[in-house]
């Protein structure tokens, strides 16, 4: 509670009052947290991911590359692959986060489909890929930096790739205050129009709007 008021007070996270160092500084110190937060990001809640990130199911036929921007140790990518043999996948997150991603693959047998990339997604991204996954990403990111993250996707995806982001609230419902992501990091969850201007000021335009069956919102972008 000691760093919720000067969170909400000023809109900036407030971590590092109380643990002396941010929260992405945090874990980097702590290899064992990092993991165990890694797992929580690959799979909230319970089950497998969700793997029909294209809202419409005919596009798949058009995919063959799938990029996961911050797709932790691939449990999402994983499932993508086992359920569409023909899609290659590449997996960005951070070194240490994606060299705890081959059991993963291998257990869903996708090993060989897989390229992993040890990167900040805030650098240059892989090019030329057919679709790019940001899946709790953005939430965990002020303004500036999603946009930032979102501008990287759409170099990557220029000019006819497409970038796929998975969202708290659809056209006309409220975003959650999200009040435990801006204490650690200063994220939130946006609304849609809120995110369509993040994706706006990104080169990046709302082409469809669709949902899972888990009840997450899908938001598909095109590179203007």
């Amino acid at each position: 509670m000691g760093t919720l008021l000067p969170a909400v007070r000023t809109g900036k996270p407030a971590y590092h009052e109380a643990f002396g160092r941010g929260f992405w500084e945090d874990l980097e110190a702590h290899p064992d947290i990092a993991a165990r937060f890694d797992e929580l990001m690959g799979v909230p809640g319970h089950g497998v991911p969700d793997w029909q990130i294209i809202i419409n199911p005919a596009d798949w036929e058009s995919v063959r590359t799938v990029v996961d921007v911050g797709g932790g140790t691939g449990a999402l990518l994983a499932e993508i692959l086992r359920a569409r043999p023909a899609v290659c996948g590449t997996l960005v997150d951070q070194p240490q986060t994606v060299a705890r991603s081959p059991e993963v693959f291998e257990a869903a047998g996708v090993t060989h489909r897989v390229t992993t990339v040890g990167q900040s997604f805030f650098d240059t991204l892989p090019h030329g890929g057919d679709v790019y996954v940001l899946k709790n990403v953005l939430d965990d990111w002020p303004d500036s930096e999603a946009t930032a993250i979102l501008k990287r996707c759409a170099e990557a995806a220029r000019p006819n790739g497409r970038v796929v982001v998975f969202t708290g609230a659809g056209p006309g419902e409220d975003a959650s205050p999200g009040l435990l992501m801006l204490v650690l990091v200063g994220g939130k969850e946006r609304t849609f129009d809120e995110f369509r201007a993040l994706a706006d000021e990104a080169g990046l335009i709302v082409s469809a709007v669709g949902q899972q069956k888990s009840g997450r919102v899908l938001v598909e972008c095109r590179p203007v």
